[in-house]
């Protein structure tokens, strides 16, 4: 039996999520959630088990035994992480992946739902260089985090169709000599998500892509003065303001709008 204690807190915001997990050899890969908990944290927490599982060289079955969260400290992905991280503590593994995402279209939704009437304060990009220069907009832009107000800032990791949301502060800029550089800043305009830094969102949609696995492939984001889509296509980033890309469309559909808003 292992326990692990997600407990973060900063000038922005808090986090917390204790999970209790017992991890068993098996010739299949299985979770179970036994522990007493709303369907929000138990569904968190066999995704975030199912996650960590994913990759490792033998199956094992996990039972969730015990789900710790608190009304004030406990949000979106933190019973989903916390998890993750019992299970991979229990088996005695390094953190395998170089981000901890969720990607479960039901949790993004809740994320924007509790995001909006929030302002975006600030935008983090890192964007990669070679020989002092950058390509345009979406091909030099490697990964994002979005800063809204009184939240944990939250990182955009695209890979395939997939778009994967992080809690987490953006990693520094670092060298790769010959083969350039990766810088990390703030996002400036005229690239696209500088545009909406200070405005407040007003609602979102998930969107998902063609996949058998029903997963995130991107977000719509409305703000007070336009609508903002970012998602990732066939490895590459999809950036617009406005609706969905007429090339994007063919292979995405946009889930109804958390809070139903129209213009």
């Amino acid at each position: 039996m292992t326990t692990f204690r997600l407990l973060q807190q900063t000038n922005r915001s808090s986090r917390f999520a204790q999970v209790t997990v017992e991890v068993a050899a098996s010739s299949w890969f299985d979770v179970e959630v036994t522990a007493a908990a709303v369907d929000e944290h138990r569904r968190e927490a066999e995704l975030g088990a199912r996650w960590a599982l994913r990759g490792l060289p033998a199956a094992a079955r996990v039972t969730v035994t015990n789900l710790v969260v608190t009304e004030v400290d406990t949000s979106v992905g933190d019973v989903y992480e916390a998890t993750a991280r019992a299970v991979w503590q229990a088996l005695r593994v390094e953190y395998p992946v170089p981000y901890l995402g969720f990607s479960d279209p039901g949790m993004v939704a809740s994320w924007l739902g509790s995001m909006v009437g929030r302002r975006l304060e600030a935008v983090t990009e890192a964007r990669y260089w070679s020989e002092g220069r950058r390509e345009a907009d979406v091909e030099s832009l490697l990964h994002a985090w979005l800063f809204f107000g009184s939240a944990m800032p939250v990182g955009l990791h695209g890979g395939g169709d997939q778009l994967l949301l992080a809690k987490e502060d953006p990693y520094r800029s670092y060298d790769m000599d010959e083969y350039g550089e990766t810088r990390v800043g703030p996002a400036r305009r005229p690239d696209v998500l500088s545009g909406f830094v200070g405005a407040r969102l007003t609602d979102g949609a998930v969107i998902v892509g063609q996949d058998v696995d029903e997963v995130c492939a991107g977000l719509v984001l409305r703000f007070e003065d336009g609508d903002l889509v970012i998602g990732t296509l066939g490895d590459e980033w999809v950036l617009a303001v406005g609706p969905v890309p007429s090339a994007a469309a063919q292979y995405w559909a946009v889930q109804p709008f958390v809070h139903g808003s129209c213009r």
